[in-house]
């Protein structure tokens, strides 16, 4: 594992994947991949031809927020309706008044934004402050689509009882970089998500006994998985 001390924002890490949850991506009745993916590939297609003017813009702001106020979760939480694709894979999610994206030659349109641009560029989540250096980096390593990551690392809570349970089960949270086991730690969070609309925590209080065994089931699945994943890339390792 690195040693450095060195991790970038969470919201923009890397060029797979990016989080857009402080920006009210989630807050949607809807809130498959599909259903977001949907709704975030309209706004792209309409902003793109929509002119950089700050008229155009507001024009575009009014409409999308008038249209898409019946899909809210939370009227109360206010969901950024210039989020969007920032590139043509699909794989980044984020500001599409930010100076570098795309059709914005530099300009810095985050001002008419409803929280304005000194909001967004100041702005830290829980997750950012809290996890440590070791916590940031596993997650980032393995978990690589925009979707669920935005739900992972926005739950301090989440990560925090995952490396609970991994210390409970003796596993070195470096052994997760190794391939055939990071592949499981995505696994394992795609199998919690999205349940309760957004997400399940693992610290959470169950429902029901069904629910409760139902959740321990997947954590035992996901140690003994990765034990033999461990097991196996250190014998081939060897041999």
């Amino acid at each position: 594992m690195s040693t450095q001390s060195f991790i970038p924002h969470l919201c923009q890490p890397d060029k797979q994947k990016s989080c857009a949850w402080c920006c009210g991506l989630y807050n949607s009745h809807d809130t498959s991949r599909a259903g977001l993916a949907r709704k975030l590939r309209a706004r792209t297609e309409e902003f793109t031809s929509t002119r950089r003017t700050v008229e155009a813009i507001l024009y575009f702001s009014e409409s999308n927020r008038e249209k898409e106020k019946s899909q809210l979760l939370d009227p109360e939480f206010y969901s950024c309706e210039f989020v969007g694709f920032l590139n043509e894979e699909e794989t980044l999610v984020g500001c599409m008044l930010h100076p570098l994206a795309r059709g914005n030659g530099g300009t810095d349109w985050r001002g008419l934004s409803f929280h304005g641009a000194m909001a967004c560029q100041g702005f830290f989540c829980r997750s950012y402050r809290e996890l440590s250096t070791v916590q940031k980096e596993i997650i980032l390593s393995t978990v690589n689509d925009w979707f669920l990551f935005g739900l992972v690392i926005s739950d301090a809570d989440l990560i925090h009882s995952f490396f609970r349970l991994l210390e409970e089960n003796s596993v070195d949270p470096a052994t997760l970089l190794i391939p055939p086991a990071s592949k499981l730690v995505h696994e394992f969070f795609h199998s919690l998500a999205p349940l309760d609309k957004i997400f399940m925590r693992l610290s959470s209080k169950f429902r029901s006994p069904s629910e409760r065994k139902s959740a321990e089931d997947k954590v035992n699945r996901f140690f003994s998985r990765l034990s033999k994943a461990v097991e196996q890339h250190q014998t081939l390792a060897k041999g």
